[in-house]
């Protein structure tokens, strides 16, 4: 395998064709993953033809030890194919922030012999909305905007038997989430071990839609006009409720981390709950939704809790006694076992007021 990075991707490109040997480029990398080599191509000659290369490395860059298979690149080219034909085919697509549309990248080319494929980049200029709530900057329409995505994608692949066919492999994401969060946490912290053990055996018996399983703010782009989702090698068929609980677990985290303004950030979550819950209702029986947030709220605990103790925990939130905070929150969502949302923010609430 030819590995690329900033100093080699020049040449790769131009060796393969991929552009033009007299073409103007410049690659940098792009910040926040671990577990690939993901490279901006800006063409100054070509505007608005920028690409962005990415390469699965099989040894991730963590603390820890952690390693995955490379041949998630291909299963990251087939969900994102799946999933912008979801999109594609919303009804109410573009009922994002300000009537922005959300958008999925485009799949430029493979090369299969070196893992590694090209995708369209999201326009410019853009922001990372991590960055923006790291920051400070709240926006309760993004996150209603992201309700509204997450289950768009949930309810158009819902019980959808292709799919599974397609996405039932969940190898991948045994080996970049359930086992470096739950079962790395579980053996860390015994005395939650038979409710993560719960949770694993829950992930097996509710395969119901597809499931992004990186559904986070730094996997969000915000532009004018628009909304960009990225990163989707841990996309499979299975629980949606783990979605819902690792997209909250960053939130909720980082309200932990803004701490006295916490109350603004526990309201981002009630308005993507919201928005999801709407364009759910309109799929699923209420019965239905209302087991999904059960289990999200577990999934929300074992997943904020694994990003302190598990194989990538976050580097923000360093201060140890917030981070105390966040372990007796998930224990007591673990131990009261809240049916909906708004019981886990009024746990959040005692929480940190």
């Amino acid at each position: 395998m030819r590995f690329v990075d900033p100093q080699t991707a020049e040449a790769y490109l131009r060796e393969t064709l991929r552009v033009e040997g007299d073409e103007s480029i410049r690659v940098r990398e792009l910040a926040g993953g671990v577990s690939n080599m993901v490279l901006l191509v800006d063409r100054p000659d070509r505007a608005g033809r920028d690409f962005v290369l990415k390469q699965a490395r099989a040894q991730l860059r963590t603390r820890h030890e952690w390693f995955s298979s490379v041949e998630r690149a291909w299963r990251e080219a087939e969900v994102l194919a799946i999933c912008t034909r979801l999109l594609d085919g919303h009804v109410g697509r573009a009922s994002m922030v300000n009537e922005r549309l959300a958008q999925t990248p485009r799949i430029l080319f493979e090369d299969r012999e070196n893992y590694l494929f090209a995708m369209t980049a999201a326009p410019r200029p853009n922001v990372v909305w991590k960055d923006e709530l790291l920051a400070g900057r709240v926006d309760r329409q993004v996150a209603a905007a992201c309700g509204r995505l997450l289950a768009a994608l949930h309810a158009e692949s819902w019980g959808d038997s292709d799919i599974a066919g397609r996405l039932g492999d969940c190898m991948l994401f045994d080996q970049l989430r359930i086992d470096p969060y739950y079962r790395t946490l579980a053996a860390a912290h015994g005395e939650i071990r038979p409710a993560i053990e719960r949770l694993i055996a829950s992930l097996g018996t509710n395969r119901l839609s597809l499931v992004h399983a990186d559904f986070s703010p730094k996997n969000l782009l915000l532009f004018s006009g628009g909304l960009m989702m990225v990163d989707f090698e841990t996309g499979h068929f299975g629980d949606p409720a783990f979605d819902l609980g690792f997209f909250l677990s960053h939130l909720v985290l980082k309200a932990c981390l803004k701490m006295p303004r916490h109350a603004e950030y526990l309201d981002l979550t009630d308005c993507f709950r919201q928005s999801y819950s709407d364009v759910m209702a309109r799929r699923i029986a209420p019965e239905e939704l209302a087991e999904l947030w059960a289990r999200g709220a577990q999934h929300f605990a074992g997943c904020a809790w694994a990003r302190l103790d598990g194989k990538s925990p976050v580097e923000y939130l360093s201060d140890s006694q917030r981070r105390d905070q966040m372990r007796r929150l998930c224990r007591e969502v673990f131990d009261q076992q809240p049916r909906d949302w708004p019981a886990v923010i009024e746990l959040c609430r005692q929480a940190f007021d």
